[in-house]
């Protein structure tokens, strides 16, 4: 009776957990969606400017990076603007041919008494936007996106939201005026916050831009998609007709933070995120970030160094296959929700299908949303890859068509014009 009574209390301690932990994968709300060439990007590449890190952002198909223009290292005496920090960078880019999303921002000494990074008081804004038009003038041409501030929802701005909704105004109309031309971005909001999202299209914090940049960091992808789908929700109340711009997203794979996640899950947490947000119709999504800022190897608490693809010396974690096989193979696709056609198969068994009517090159991606692997007949060319996510190795299909369906997704790339179907094993 005791061991009746211990295994029932620990059945009963697990199984909240197991059911809590089985993410079910919202599916995306709209129909048909075009993935661009250039969805994929990262944040905080390119900065070594080697050959090493250069053919690492190629292989992951990396067509963005994103890199904060701080305001406080181009004019670090009063009306003394100095770009010789950055000038390296941009060219250096611009030869690799990445495209560059410069983020516009943060404090500057002379200007704060208070000394917080991130504020700009009243009385010194006329500073600041002197600050961008001398930025947005001498990259004209070069910088491909303005972004202003950063996350000012949460931690990274000290004034009231008030503050925050006019200084954004007017730094869009001081970048509008400096270079009619720009693409602005803005908002750069962390994960869906509803009133302030509202308060700040009232206060007239989002014209003139061209898009609306926007964090959706969550414990798993499954919320990550949420906090997507919650985010459009919003602007589509607002009536906002720009495009999403996914400026950084990602999971740490250590230190304190709740949504680290470990080496192992790495690679399925990143496939599942990526192919939610382009399913979604993001216009971009840059990964946060390229590499770890703490040594590999080393214990470290602070999760903040350790959301990378690579480690420290530019070795790989087991998530950058995930990432580059997503960023091979989903851009220029069109997401077609239709497809594959689905007989007997249960709702459990996720399913994303993206076609290339161009070069005829085709990606199914799955996986389930239970701990259980289930078989799945599948009707594809023999010629069909099906690709590990942790390695990056690819096996061809197997002669009976049939693959197991687990939690780790499966991608599967074809050439042709063949309509997938999936069938439940009989």
């Amino acid at each position: 009776m005791k061991n009746k009574l211990f295994l029932v209390s620990i059945f009963l301690f697990l199984f909240p957990l197991f059911i809590f932990s089985c993410h079910i994968t919202p599916p995306p709300p709209n129909g048909r969606v075009f993935i661009p060439e250039d969805f994929f990007g990262i944040v905080h590449a390119a900065t070594s400017m080697t050959p090493q890190e250069d053919k690492l952002i190629d292989e992951m198909g990396c067509k963005w990076v994103l890199r904060t223009f701080n305001w406080h290292y181009i004019e670090e005496k009063r009306d003394v603007f100095d770009f010789s920090y950055y000038d390296k960078y941009v060219d250096h880019a611009k030869e690799q041919g990445i495209k560059i999303i410069g983020l516009l921002g943060y404090g500057n000494e002379y200007s704060n008494p208070r000394k917080a990074k991130f504020y700009i008081p009243p009385e010194y804004i006329p500073s600041f936007l002197r600050y961008v038009e001398e930025t947005v003038l001498h990259y004209k041409g070069k910088v491909d996106v303005w972004c202003v501030w950063n996350e000012p929802n949460i931690s990274f701005w000290y004034g009231t939201d008030a503050e925050f909704y006019e200084l954004s105004k007017l730094t869009v109309e001081k970048i509008r005026k400096t270079d009619p031309e720009a693409y602005i971005i803005g908002g750069v909001i962390w994960r869906s916050p509803t009133k302030f999202i509202k308060k700040m299209n009232d206060a007239g914090g989002f014209n003139n831009m061209d898009g609306i940049a926007f964090h959706p960091y969550a414990a798993n992808p499954s919320d990550c998609m949420n906090v997507y789908d919650k985010f459009a929700k919003v602007l589509s109340e607002i009536k906002y007709p720009g495009p999403i711009w996914i400026t950084e997203v990602g999971y740490p794979t250590g230190g304190w933070y709740p949504t680290k996640v470990f080496q192992k899950k790495y690679p399925i947490f990143i496939a599942k995120t990526l192919t939610g947000a382009a399913a979604r119709g993001a216009r971009t999504l840059l990964w946060f970030e390229m590499v770890d800022s703490k040594f590999k190897g080393n214990t470290n608490i602070d999760s903040e160094k350790q959301f990378g693809l690579f480690y420290n010396d530019f070795s790989r974690k087991a998530g950058s296959w995930a990432f580059e096989l997503c960023a091979r193979y989903l851009p220029g696709s069109l997401y077609v929700p239709e497809l594959p056609r689905r007989e007997n198969v249960p709702s459990n068994i996720v399913s994303f299908c993206f076609l290339d009517g161009i070069t005829g090159d085709n990606t199914l991606i799955l996986w389930n949303d239970r701990f259980i692997t289930q078989k799945i007949e599948l009707n594809l060319p023999a010629s069909a890859l099906v690709h590990d996510i942790s390695t990056g190795q690819n096996t061809p299909l197997p002669a009976d068509f049939t693959v197991g369906v687990g939690n780790k997704p499966l991608i599967i790339t074809w050439q042709g014009t063949d309509v997938p179907r999936i069938n439940k094993k009989r």
